[in-house]
């Protein structure tokens, strides 16, 4: 009885509730709600909750009891002097967390689907989006011959412009969609395209990114301005084509009647064995684009993706468990390679969008077109594999000496791909190819664990310039192989998850100048994914400039930067490398980098276009460009002021304030940037402790003949020059609120005693 009483008491209900409200302000909402924010809902809170409670005197009175008690009542001693500790303790801790530097990366938030404008103008005229309808849905009926000819034509253009970042599977995960934040919509989502009117994404393929209203900021948006490349029927077939391939029906303001003659369709059981005629279908709707119409590699999208599609005509495929003896994979291998795709590539996960009838069709179908659709599974031979050995420091060392005599002609000593046999590499089509990186396993096809790579090893990669190694290693070298190429990911940070806010460190004295200055260590590093220019023309849609990692270190005056980006050829014109690894028909330009940063902080959470900034919020960007030898010239390091894409940066007269020193080794480029804190220019960011700036990263990869907007580049990120703690200050302020918390706990405590011994 008494057990209940005090659950049901005004004080216990009254701190229960509000640490519910607590929990759900501060884990469950999402997004989370600010620091800020959170301390005022619960003020708000508590006092209404005390309004409640004190509505009346007598439930005032029975609130207050405990409390009364505890404070006055001599049989509480023990409970007050536990609550003095508590309550001392608490405000102490709450105080010093509140006071202590916080690294946490400003929150950002964003609307999903902003409101879109009553008007639009593109192509030289203007629309009404209210009463804007698709032309083609309203000229043809969708099950006729002719809109289905519009439907194919969306797919190509989707598939030569889109399918880079909202994918083949139009869920947006393209192969360049990891760039950027936010990430490219999911048409698959019954919440996305399902919702909205054709007029809504009329508007925002025309206008982009760039054309987002205010509540759309920050400026983070990598949607191109369509209306510049593609032409306004071309935009409607596009459009088309998503509500046709996700199988939904654009939201109309309409009421529609189901007629009364109406029947639904017959359910389709996902597993029943297909036609010939239903595969084909299949094939055509999920694979012609990339793979072609005959399978020979050929579709619409294949001139503009790096590695090209498979040719299925030629019965090669790459990865396999069959031995090097057998020509074909088994139906396992397809169906891995069909339903987990191929990282790395434009190949994706058909898992969760194909039936096992559908991908059995598919195996079926490809057989036939490779012509081998007679081969008998038992004619395929699996790999000797033996037992798999524990990775022992001797097996390492093993796997060390064999992959550098063997391997490092073509990975590089430290595994980053680059070639130092002087070889030009290139598939059985004569493709030009590169070898994997090997020290990022975000790129690795089928490979997971040592034993893919021990497969790998023993197969080969058929098609390609990877050959088979069952005849010059015994299994135990191909084991110990597998494993050292396990350990060589520790030459690379892995990319950064979640994570967006480069530290950077204070170093008491000079900073470093050398990439390989220790000092280097004490930083923490981050690496992020970068992507090519496929926003704006002239678009780039094939490059290896996949990540870049960088580290940051500030002192009294300066603040250095140390960036990394992984390049498998020293693109310096002239220079032997750079005409032993040039590619044929491609102009070699200068290898650079550059950092990106706003002119100046808005104080709100609007940033520049983060591709070279825009003309209301203009970026400083620091390039370091690689020497020359032919034409002669050394590197450069230069300030340029940027508004815009429309607009080349404008290279300062005097960019002394900036210092770059670059060095290329083992496939990798580490340039060190310096800039004092506050340089006095006008138009310069300048830098202070504990404020969050707005930090991007670009790279030309001269060998691919980037240039101009032609290179490879993050979204924004943050950096934080992480402020100096002083212990005095904090722990002063803590101590203080403790001691006043104690000094009021034990006044109360006083009027409360007294007040209780005249009850």
């Amino acid at each position: 009885m008494n057990m209940m009483r005090f659950f049901k008491h005004p004080l216990f209900l009254s701190v229960l509730l509000l640490t519910v409200l607590y929990v759900v302000f501060a884990y469950v909402l999402n997004p989370p709600v600010p620091a800020s924010l959170l301390i005022q809902y619960m003020v708000i809170c508590t006092v209404a909750v005390l309004l409640v409670v004190t509505f009346d005197n007598k439930m005032a009175a029975r609130f207050f009891a405990p409390l009364i008690a505890l404070f006055g009542s001599p049989k509480m001693l023990l409970p007050r002097i536990a609550a003095f500790a508590a309550v001392v303790g608490g405000v102490g801790y709450l105080t010093y967390d509140m006071v202590k530097p916080s690294v946490t990366s400003p929150l950002e938030l964003r609307t999903v689907h902003p409101a879109p404008p009553s008007s639009l103008r593109a192509y030289g005229k203007t629309y009404d989006l209210l009463k804007l309808q698709n032309p083609y849905r309203e000229q043809f009926d969708e099950t006729s011959e002719d809109y289905q000819a519009i439907v194919a034509e969306g797919a190509d253009l989707y598939y030569k412009n889109c399918v880079y970042c909202h994918g083949d599977l139009l869920n947006g995960e393209g192969h360049f969609a990891k760039t950027f934040n936010p990430r490219p919509i999911n048409f698959q989502d019954v919440g996305m395209i399902a919702q909205l009117q054709e007029s809504f994404l009329f508007w925002r393929i025309t206008k982009g990114g760039p054309g987002l209203p205010r509540e759309g900021t920050p400026w983070a948006s990598a949607m191109p301005v369509w209306e510049e490349m593609l032409q306004e029927d071309e935009v409607w077939k596009i459009i088309s084509f998503l509500y046709d391939y996700t199988g939904f029906e654009p939201r109309s303001w309409e009421l529609e009647e189901k007629s009364a003659d109406a029947v639904e369709p017959a359910p389709v059981d996902p597993n029943a064995e297909l036609t010939e005629e239903q595969i084909d279908a299949v094939y055509m709707k999920r694979c012609s684009q990339c793979h072609g119409v005959d399978g020979d590699g050929l579709g619409v999208a294949a001139d503009r993706m790096y590695p090209k599609p498979r040719d299925f005509t030629l019965g090669l495929f790459k990865y396999k468990t069959t031995n090097s003896d057998s020509e074909f994979p088994t139906d396992d291998d397809l169906r891995n390679s069909i339903l987990n795709g191929l990282t790395g590539t434009a190949m994706p996960a058909w898992k969760g969008l194909l039936s096992d009838a559908e991908v059995d069709g598919l195996i079926e179908k490809i057989k036939v077109l490779g012509y081998w659709d007679d081969v008998e599974p038992d004619e395929l031979g699996p790999i000797e594999m033996g037992a798999m050995p524990a990775p022992t420091p001797e097996m390492l060392a093993l796997g060390q000496k064999t992959f550098e005599s063997i391997c490092a002609d073509c990975h590089g000593l430290k595994g980053r791909g680059n070639i130092t046999s002087g070889k030009r590499l290139a598939d059985d089509a004569g493709n030009r190819i590169w070898p994997r990186n090997l020290t990022h396993p975000e790129s690795w096809r089928v490979t997971l664990d040592a034993q893919d790579v021990f497969q790998r090893l023993s197969v080969g990669i058929p098609s390609s310039p990877m050959p088979e190694h069952t005849t010059a290693l015994d299994v135990e070298t191909r084991w110990a192989t597998a494993n050292y190429v396990m350990t060589l990911r520790d030459n690379a940070v892995p990319v950064s998850k979640g994570e967006s806010v480069i530290k950077a460190i204070r170093v008491d004295g000079d900073l470093p100048t050398d990439p390989a200055d220790p000092l280097w260590d004490t930083a923490p590093a981050m690496t992020f994914n970068m992507g090519p220019n496929v926003i704006k023309e002239p678009r780039l849609f094939t490059t290896l400039t996949e990540f870049v990692t960088v580290r940051a270190l500030y002192n009294d005056t300066d603040i250095t930067m140390r960036v990394d980006v992984d390049d498998r050829t020293y693109s310096v014109p002239g220079s032997e490398l750079e005409r032993a690894y040039a590619i044929e028909g491609v102009e070699a330009t200068r290898d650079a980098i550059a950092v990106q940063i706003p002119a100046s902080l808005s104080g709100t959470n609007e940033k520049p276009y983060f591709r070279q900034g825009d003309k209301k919020n203009p970026v400083n960007m620091w390039v370091w460009t690689a020497p020359s030898v032919e034409p002669a010239a050394d590197e450069t390091a230069v300030i340029m002021d940027a508004t815009g894409l429309d607009k080349a940066p404008k290279p300062r007269e005097d960019s002394s304030a900036l210092n770059a020193k670059g060095q290329w080794a083992d496939g990798q480029w580490q340039v060190v940037f310096r800039r004092p804190l506050e340089t006095g220019a006008a138009g310069d960011l300048q830098f202070s402790e504990g404020v969050y700036t707005p930090i991007a990263f670009a790279a030309w990869d001269g060998v691919n003949g980037e240039k101009g907007i032609r290179n490879s580049f993050t979204t924004w990120y943050w950096i934080l020059l992480e402020p100096t703690e002083n212990p005095t200050k904090i722990m002063g302020l803590a101590i203080a609120a403790a001691l006043l918390a104690g000094f009021l706990f034990l006044i109360i405590a006083w009027r409360a005693r007294k007040r209780f011994s005249q009850q």
